[in-house]
């Protein structure tokens, strides 16, 4: 805890770039709460509810190869600002959606929030290592991994409760409002100017390939932007919106339930990376083998929420889904920023960015495919994910095998 807090106190840039985080992630949930109430109190499909995470995951894949060259070319800072202002406005629209006949505006501006949100997350991810010293890199990872994962447990236990007791409307407002604070921390920032690579071509669509032969040319780098979108079979979000409309209905809704699911997530997500950085030397070679750990914890989530009869068995599976998705996602972020420089690493989140969103897109669409025509049962539906999720770990345990292999050889 003491590194955590001392990175706080000696890095203001960075501390600035950490609290318009918090912020704005607080937000992002009372959102997620309020979109899926909203969508439960008008329709009744399994397929509404994954078309909303459909709209929310596939804008920032199809954006993210323009996002990530403007992330390397122009200013971070004001990409972050823009970023945030615009969304303040857009998501005080879904205050329009007050009956079932426009429903269709809130994929609408799903779709538009977080187009422009594909344009936030690369430029926040390539600012950071330019904001701290090289091993403080871990450090900052872990802070802003579990950073994520507090605000989703808070936010969306909060949100659950505000949504439920106020309403979906006042939930949005708050979206809001935490958009706009977030710009003015990111205002607050003193950082370094983006500098092109040698050589870099004038046109972005140029700049884009050249930022895909990088990571061609190294596969090493190209393995680690499969990590996050391996994860990414069966989604728990829409996973617990059917819970709570099917399984365990408490609250206004089923407000309640959805928001114990994802706090219970968010815990998990808190101690992911928190309890993995006590068990290994912080070196590459180690994070490598540790993500190994982090898909096994999925494996082990989805049997736990197939097999348990009450809701506090449900959240163990969810507090455990979240630490390996967790880990995985903070290490495979470390260990980019270990191998890429910093001219190209925007476009690099991008891809590992996009290729994340490609596929909880399909899983969004898949799992909500599966409840609503084929399998009406969420919990054995759990089952056959843990099954299918046994790939990933024996796709990623090959190869730290076969890099390891490489790197002895090589020696």
């Amino acid at each position: 805890m003491k590194n955590y807090l001392n990175l706080l106190r000696l890095r203001p840039q960075f501390r600035y770039l950490w609290l318009a985080q918090v912020i704005s992630l607080t937000g992002d949930w009372f959102n997620t709460i309020a979109s899926v109430i909203l969508i439960n109190r008008y329709t009744d499909s399994s397929l509404a509810v994954g078309g909303l995470f459909l709209a929310r995951a596939l804008p920032p894949f199809l954006a993210g190869p323009f996002a990530g060259v403007v992330a390397d070319r122009f200013n971070r800072k004001a990409v972050l600002i823009i970023s945030d202002l615009l969304r303040a406005g857009i998501v005080l629209c879904f205050l329009l959606v007050d009956r079932p006949e426009r429903v269709w505006l809130i994929y609408v501006l799903s779709v538009i929030q977080f187009a422009v949100s594909a344009f936030f997350e690369p430029a926040r991810a390539a600012s950071l290592p330019t904001l701290i010293a090289k091993e403080e890199l871990l450090t900052a990872n872990t802070l802003s991994s579990t950073t994520w994962s507090a605000m989703l447990t808070l936010g969306a236990a909060i949100g659950g409760v505000v949504a439920a007791i106020f309403g979906a409307q006042i939930a949005l407002v708050i979206d809001s409002l935490s958009f706009i604070l977030s710009a003015l921390l990111v205002l607050q920032i003193v950082m370094p100017k983006t500098t092109a690579a040698p050589g870099a071509h004038h046109s972005g669509w140029a700049d884009f390939v050249a930022g895909l032969s990088y990571v061609r040319q190294r596969p090493n780098v190209g393995v680690l932007t499969l990590i996050k979108a391996m994860g990414q079979i069966g989604s728990i979000d829409v996973m617990g919106a059917i819970y709570a409309q099917r399984v365990f209905h408490y609250g206004q809704d089923g407000a309640a339930t959805l928001g114990l699911m994802l706090a219970g997530f968010g815990v998990g997500a808190v101690a992911g990376p928190l309890v993995g950085n006590l068990f290994h030397d912080h070196s590459a070679r180690m994070l490598k083998r540790a993500i190994v750990g982090g898909y096994v914890a999925i494996v082990i989530a989805w049997v736990i929420l197939g097999v348990s009869p009450t809701l506090p068995l449900v959240l163990v599976g969810c507090v455990l889904r979240g630490m390996g998705g967790s880990l995985n996602w903070t290490y495979s972020d470390v260990l980019l920023q270990m191998a890429v420089p910093n001219n190209f690493l925007g476009r690099v989140y991008s891809l590992d960015f996009g290729l994340f969103t490609l596929a909880m897109s399909v899983s969004v669409w898949l799992t909500g495919l599966m409840l609503d025509q084929y399998i009406a049962d969420p919990r054995f539906l759990a089952i056959v994910l843990a099954a299918i999720s046994i790939g990933p770990v024996a796709i990623w345990g090959i190869t730290v095998r076969w890099q390891t292999s490489e790197a002895i050889r090589e020696a």
